[in-house]
């Protein structure tokens, strides 16, 4: 299929942005984040759109994702105006401020967003602030790997293949931080590629990706490996779970066809493993698609306890080298 062009997907958000509006009288501004706000280029000629509406009233839904095409979805958020009253003290949250810092204006006829945005943007680069939104990720990333500690310690549950998937996206996005906006999903080791090289630490994105395969990822072995996931995503998709919503699986396959394609194989590995861990919740415990988890969990070095427990444990070895990086950086920089 042909490429969208940027102009035609500005034109789906600014439409949607105004049938909502006038449809709930209730929502007082709209703005649009993400890859298309930032102008980046689409993978696999495929993305979300991310759409954001501040609701004066109680939002009927915290989140909505529609599928247009095979190529473009809607993912919508809903925000009660509350959440912006100390618009200050956001621009330290990890999330939530590189989301108002930077938008793309769509609809906000009372001005309510450029105003609570003006606080948000105020100093937001000073390395301080940089800083403390990194930390804010270093520390996520550490809860995330110590909530469930190794099985057979006092106290503790075994640790999920979540949360691991979870806490290599914090410890990712601490290092990004200090140079861009975070990254989720599919942009995620696009994001800290770039970041190791600004930081001059590129072995913390080849270490990333030697968490989840220690070598390459032949294009063959890849093709087949998605396969598996299809199937298994076409089984057990649910538009009860954001991560595994129907509407996104093309947009998955795309992005992962993209990377096969341009030898980057190894880079779609955390978030296949990331979705698929999703997609068993609803999977019957006899389906025929375990064989295919069960072989894309000996390609990741996790089938068995004690080989899971060892990337565990590279795992948190490697979000504390993001802490470490993250104080050399706030040293460097004055913070």
């Amino acid at each position: 299929m042909a490429a969208i062009e940027r102009a035609t997907l500005l034109k789906i958000a600014r439409d949607t942005a105004a049938q909502r509006l006038a449809a709930r009288r209730s929502l007082i501004s709209a703005y649009l984040t993400g890859s298309v706000a930032a102008g980046e280029p689409m993978l696999g000629e495929a993305t979300d759109i991310d759409l954001v509406f501040i609701d004066a009233e109680p939002p009927p839904m915290a989140r909505e994702i529609i599928r247009l095409t095979d190529q473009v979805a809607l993912d919508i958020q809903y925000r009660h105006r509350s959440e912006y009253d100390n618009a200050k003290t956001l621009r330290v949250h990890p999330w939530r401020g590189p989301e108002i810092c930077a938008p793309f204006f769509l609809l906000d006829p009372t001005h309510f967003f450029e105003l609570a945005q003006a606080n948000v943007r105020g100093q937001f680069y000073r390395p301080d602030f940089v800083v403390a939104r990194a930390r804010a990720f270093v520390a996520q990333a550490q809860t995330a790997l110590q909530i469930g500690l190794l099985p057979g310690q006092a106290g503790s549950e075994p640790v999920t293949v979540k949360a691991f998937c979870l806490g290599l996206l914090y410890a990712a996005n601490a290092l990004i931080t200090l140079t861009a906006f975070p990254g989720a999903g599919r942009r995620l080791l696009l994001k800290l590629e770039a970041a190791a090289q600004k930081l001059n630490r590129d072995e913390l994105y080849t270490a990333f990706l030697g968490l989840l395969r220690d070598a390459e990822l032949d294009g063959s072995r890849a093709e087949r490996l998605l396969q598996g996931w299809s199937a298994a995503y076409r089984a057990g998709q649910s538009a009860a779970d954001e991560l595994v919503h129907p509407a996104r699986r093309t947009l998955y396959e795309r992005g992962f066809k993209a990377q096969i394609e341009a030898d980057r194989a190894r880079e779609m590995l955390w978030l296949m493993l990331y979705t698929w861990q999703a997609l068993l919740k609803t999977l019957p415990g006899d389906s025929p698609h375990a064989d295919e988890w069960l072989g894309f969990l000996q390609e990741v070095q996790m089938d068995t306890q004690e080989r899971f427990a060892g990337r565990v444990e590279q795992a948190r070895a490697y979000a504390a080298a993001a802490g470490e990086t993250v104080e050399t950086w706030a040293e460097q920089n004055g913070a």
